[in-house]
C-alpha cells in the first residue's frame, strides 16, 4: 500500500470550521447565561454553521469520490455489524467513512440545520424553543459517540484518522485514492463561508437582540410568547393604574358632592 489521496481541500476545511463553529456554539449555550449579550454569539454560530451545511449538502452531490454522500450510505444492518466488529475486533476497514462515522456525519448535519432553524423560529413559536434544547443535547451526545468512535477506529486499525482529515492522505491502493484536492473549490468554500459570516454580522443589532435577514427581522434568545407575558404585565399594570386613577376621581366627586350639600345645608340654616 502507499499514501493516496482521500479527503479533498473543501471536505477538510468544511470538517474543521464546521467542528470549530458547532464546539464554539455548544460551550457558549453551557457556559453563559441566554439572557448575557455574549450569548447572541452562539446564535450567531449556529447560522454559520447552518450555512456551511448547505454548501455540504451540494459537495456531497457534486464532489469527489468519497465526498458524495453516496460513498458512505449504509444499511442499518451494516452500522450494527460494524459496531459489533469493532468490540470484537473484527472490523473492516474502510478508506472512506465507515458506518459508525457516516451515521454520525448525518446526525451533526441534520441537527446543524434543524439547530440553526429552530433557533431563528423560537423567537415566533414557543414549541421551538423546547425542539431547539432537546436537539442541541441530541448534538453533544452525537459529537461525543463520534469524538469515541473516531478514538476506537485509532486504536483498532492503528491509523490516525484525525491526521488524515488534515492532509487528506491515508495508506491504501494507488486505485482508491482521488486525483484532485479540488484546492479552487477549497477557496470559493471559504470567500462563501466568509461572504456569509459578513452578511449574518451585518444584519445583528446587539442592543435590540434581533437578526435581519433578507428583510426578515427575527429576536435573539426571548420568546414572543415571553414577550406576550410581558405584554399582559403591563397591560394589567395600566389597567390597575386606570382602576386607580377612575376611583380616585369618584371619591373626588363625591367629596364635592358632599361638600356642595354641607354648604347648601348651612344657607338654609
Amino acid at each position: 500500500m502507499s499514501r493516496i489521496l482521500v479527503w479533498d481541500l473543501p471536505t477538510r476545511l468544511f470538517h474543521w470550521l464546521f467542528t470549530a463553529t458547532v464546539i464554539a456554539a455548544l460551550v457558549i449555550a453551557l457556559v453563559v447565561d441566554d439572557d448575557s449579550t455574549f450569548f447572541q454569539v452562539h446564535m450567531l454560530l449556529g447560522l454559520v454553521a447552518g450555512f456551511m451545511v448547505l454548501l455540504r449538502l451540494v459537495w456531497g452531490f457534486a464532489g469527489s469520490r468519497y465526498a458524495r454522500f453516496g460513498s458512505f450510505l449504509f444499511a442499518p444492518k451494516a452500522l450494527v455489524d460494524y459496531m459489533l466488529g469493532v468490540f470484537r475486533r473484527t472490523g473492516e476497514r474502510h478508506i472512506g467513512h465507515n458506518p459508525g462515522s457516516a451515521y454520525a456525519v448525518y446526525a451533526m448535519l441534520l441537527l446543524s440545520l434543524g439547530l440553526a432553524l429552530s433557533g431563528l423560529w423560537m423567537s415566533s413559536w414557543k414549541a421551538f424553543e423546547e425542539l431547539h434544547e432537546v436537539m442541541a443535547y441530541a448534538m453533544l451526545v452525537v459529537v461525543g459517540a463520534h469524538v469515541v468512535g473516531i478514538v476506537l477506529h485509532t486504536l483498532r486499525h492503528k491509523e490516525n484518522i484525525a491526521l488524515s482529515m488534515v492532509n487528506g492522505h491515508k495508506n491504501g491502493d494507488a486505485a482508491q485514492g482521488i486525483g484532485s484536492s479540488n484546492a479552487i473549490i477549497g477557496i470559493i468554500f471559504l470567500a462563501l463561508t466568509a461572504g456569509a459570516s459578513a452578511v449574518i454580522v451585518n444584519g445583528h443589532d446587539e442592543g435590540a437582540r434581533q437578526l435581519t435577514l433578507f428583510g426578515q427581522t427575527y429576536r435573539l434568545g426571548e420568546s414572543k410568547y415571553d414577550g406576550e407575558e410581558d405584554h399582559d404585565e403591563d397591560h394589567d399594570e395600566d389597567h390597575d393604574e386606570d382602576h386607580d386613577r377612575r376611583g380616585k376621581k369618584r371619591d373626588g366627586h363625591g367629596r364635592h358632592d358632599r361638600d356642595d350639600h354641607h354648604e347648601h345645608h348651612d344657607d338654609d340654616d
